[in-house]
């Protein structure tokens, strides 16, 4: 019977190790500063590879920094300032079927595991977030819950039942007295306080791979083209100016434009008849060329006369169709008027003779 005592003590001991163990709900993968951990097990100081047991209540400083990682793939991150606690953990296997969080102050991260989204919940003393795959950052200030989503879907409420479906990476939540308003991370009202309250968002340098989301992209302002700049003026792609069809811009105003195109009629100028006339052609200066001299089959020294193919007494045929200046556009020259080229064709064979 002396062994009593020592065999109850042992089997309490056993008992109570046990139920630890069945009350271990994750690991923590790094920690910095300093971040406290109380209520669920002895007060402790997370470091690398500290276990997390369900109750824990995770207090971080200013500079705090706790990466942890629960049995389900769940991962929190404890920011700077945060207070937070894992009030509901009943896991089945590798996923849980309850999985409660509440938070009251500071900045911390959620991303969820591979249980169902239904079996996450998150709490503060604004209202609720529903959890539907996703990846947000939480920051609570004196006047609301601040939401920035960075993955998935949530659904915000308040205490009122008031709530927000919100969907889109970057769009940002505030759960407040007024209740649930919405806006993006990069809007000109938020973009430079999104920088200053979501801290885990800004700087993931210290943030250990899978804890990271990328999300500083978040608070960059997209370029936007000015509406008052038109197409023309504005700054074109180098390889687009290079291989661009778009034709030049012609100037309306510019002298060129204004000019007479060669070979058009001047203005007001008369249209030209087209009634033959019957003065006589001006007679060649002596010494000077004419003007269809060289062209093959041509007789009456040199001047264009005679039908296309007339025969002539020396043999030559006329050619007045391809005698320069002798178009349909010259009155009393063309083809349309056989009885002016036969006549100087005539006169062309008798000064021959």
């Amino acid at each position: 019977m002396r062994f009593a005592p020592v065999f109850i003590i042992l089997l309490l001991s056993i008992v109570g190790s046990t139920a630890s163990l069945a009350d271990k709900v994750g690991t923590t993968v790094d920690a910095s500063k300093t971040v406290k951990a109380t209520g669920g097990s002895n007060s402790r100081i997370l470091a690398s590879k500290t276990s997390i047991f369900r109750n824990d209540r995770l207090r971080a400083n200013s500079s705090g920094n706790a990466q942890i990682r629960l049995i389900d793939g769940t991962k929190i991150v404890v920011g700077p300032n945060a207070d937070v606690k894992i009030d509901d953990f009943v896991i089945t296997g590798q996923t849980v079927t309850k999985l409660t969080v509440s938070a009251t102050r500071g900045a911390f991260r959620f991303i969820s595991g591979r249980s169902k989204s239904s079996a996450y919940s998150i709490r503060t003393p604004n209202g609720t977030i529903g959890v539907r795959g996703t990846a947000f950052d939480v920051t609570i200030t004196p006047q609301g819950t601040n939401v920035a989503l960075l993955r998935g879907t949530i659904r915000a409420c308040d205490r009122s039942g008031r709530c927000q479906i919100v969907r889109n990476r970057c769009d940002y939540v505030l759960i407040g007295r007024r209740g649930v308003k919405m806006d993006r991370l990069n809007s000109d009202s938020l973009r430079n306080r999104s920088k200053s309250l979501f801290p885990l968002l800004v700087n993931e340098s210290n943030l250990n791979k899978q804890f990271r989301q990328r999300g500083s992209g978040c608070t960059v302002k997209n370029a936007r083209l000015a509406p008052d700049r038109a197409p023309e003026q504005q700054p074109r792609n180098i390889f687009r100016a290079l291989f661009s069809t778009r034709q030049p811009t012609i100037n309306l105003n510019s002298p060129e434009r204004n000019s007479p195109e060669p070979n058009s009629p001047e203005p007001n100028s008369p249209e030209p008849s087209n009634s033959v006339s019957n003065s006589p052609e001006p007679a060649a200066q002596p010494g000077s060329e004419p003007a269809s001299a060289g062209v093959p089959n041509n007789p009456g020294n040199g001047n264009a006369v005679g039908n296309a193919g007339e025969k002539f007494s020396n043999g030559s045929r006329g050619n007045s169709s391809n005698a320069p200046g002798q178009s349909s556009d010259s009155p009393g020259r063309s083809g349309s008027s056989p009885g002016e080229n036969r006549q100087a064709g005539n006169q062309a064979e008798r000064r021959n003779n």
